[in-house]
């Protein structure tokens, strides 16, 4: 039965570029991961949305192995093209209906993946199937970078103006509750949540390249006419506010992770 969420295949040829962290930073946040989970060289672990490996990759070298899912084969293939000898098995699958035996798993990674889901809540069920008991979900996602030379909220607020907020698009979890739905949906937190910053560095034409090229997937259902729109108004709005297209504007980053117990 073909899936109602959300699926990357359209995104492989960039998603690294716009999605990866900056060189070096990937061990930090594999290392974060195995350190909010007590992860071992024992540990196996299961990722939902596993996508090109950006994060299974740098945490492969704390655990035993990894099992991931994707609906994308385009995006598994990059994975497997980038893979060297990391224990790291991928399945084309759907999150709502994992293939794969309940109770076998000590840990599940989810990073920014429930947003692309309208039905996350059987998806979350099916992750609590795949762990043994005393298992948990380590959730992760990047928070909003903090502009060290803003200029960010003024194109965005020109774009939402124009075609309404973003973060609307989503079939699955609001971005903004990416922080609480777990708990809300019974999950319980097993420890503080962790963060680990880093600096990355984008200009505003970078910014504009982006909107022209859609590389957001609440982009991909728009009408060509809206997005047409939308980049008219960022392109006012940086001509009114006199934002220098080629200025160099750093952004101090912010990767979270929380653990959490399924619901009794």
């Amino acid at each position: 039965m073909p899936s109602d969420s959300v699926a990357f295949d359209r995104a492989v040829d960039y998603y690294d570029d716009t999605r990866g962290f900056p060189s070096g930073e990937e061990k930090h946040i594999g290392a974060l991961f195995a350190r909010v989970g007590g992860l071992t060289s024992a540990s196996r672990v299961f990722e939902v949305g596993i996508g090109t490996g950006r994060i299974a990759l740098p945490l492969a070298p704390h655990v035993g192995q990894i099992v991931g899912v994707d609906l994308a084969r385009p995006m598994l293939e990059r994975l497997r093209a980038k893979q060297t000898t990391e224990p790291v098995r991928v399945i084309i699958g759907d999150a709502t209906a994992l293939p794969l035996y309940s109770g076998k798993f000590d840990a599940a990674v989810a990073v920014h993946i429930f947003h692309l889901i309208p039905r996350w809540r059987d998806a979350l069920r099916e992750v609590a199937r795949m762990l043994r008991p005393g298992g948990m979900l380590l959730s992760g996602w990047n928070d909003k970078a903090r502009r060290l030379g803003n200029y960010d909220d003024v194109l965005w607020q020109a774009w939402d103006d124009t075609v309404g907020n973003r973060h609307d698009h989503h079939p699955g979890v609001h971005p903004d509750q990416f922080e609480t739905f777990l708990a809300d949906s019974g999950w319980q937190p097993v420890n503080e949540m962790l963060e680990h910053y880093y600096t990355i560095t984008r200009t505003p034409q970078e910014f504009l390249l982006r909107l022209e090229q859609r590389i957001w997937s609440s982009m991909w259902t728009m009408p060509d006419e809206a997005v047409e729109r939308g980049l008219a108004a960022v392109r006012d709005a940086m001509q009114r506010h006199q934002i220098d297209p080629h200025k160099v504007v750093e952004y101090s980053a912010c990767f979270k992770v929380q653990a959490f117990l399924p619901p009794k």
